[in-house]
């Protein structure tokens, strides 16, 4: 893996680890409670992140079916945070497996006819990893005060 991709990489291990720590702590129930008009809620955007990892990496990067998560920010109830947060990180593992085997930040990758590459991605899922651990660290705030990384 080359030293930029080890960077991204971190990066986004970084944020994954944050978003991780906003659930400490957390019942099933204060997880799926929303404190915000759109009904967003820390279980709802972990499982989203978990499909969000599962998508660019298994099947955009890696070229497979997407087999962990679910777009939809909607947790059926009877899944346990507990079950959700193992998702996350198997679907984590399986997208680091997938960087370091690429390795190069200009390996070619398709999507939707365009070709970009891994770097790309790998900015991508940052980007969106990143808005989605403010959403959480917000709503967190609002449960129970607990605020920061």
């Amino acid at each position: 893996m080359t030293p930029e991709v080890e960077q991204l990489r971190a990066t986004l291990d970084g944020l994954r680890a944050g978003v991780l720590k906003k659930l400490a702590g957390l019942s099933d129930d204060d997880a799926r409670r929303s404190t915000v008009g759109s009904g967003t809620n820390i279980a709802g955007l972990v499982q989203h992140l978990t499909f969000v990892e599962s998508m660019w990496f298994e099947e955009i990067v890696a070229g497979r079916k997407p087999t962990r998560g679910d777009r939809s920010m909607r947790v059926d109830p009877s899944v346990p945070l507990r079950t959700l947060r193992a998702e996350y990180r198997a679907a984590c593992a399986a997208s680091n497996e997938i960087i370091a085997a690429v390795g190069e930040g200009d390996a070619p990758v398709v999507r939707n006819g365009k070709t970009r590459d891994l770097r790309w991605v790998l900015l991508a899922v940052i980007e969106e990893t990143a808005r989605h651990a403010g959403h959480a660290d917000i709503i967190r705030e609002q449960i129970d005060g607990q605020t920061g990384r």
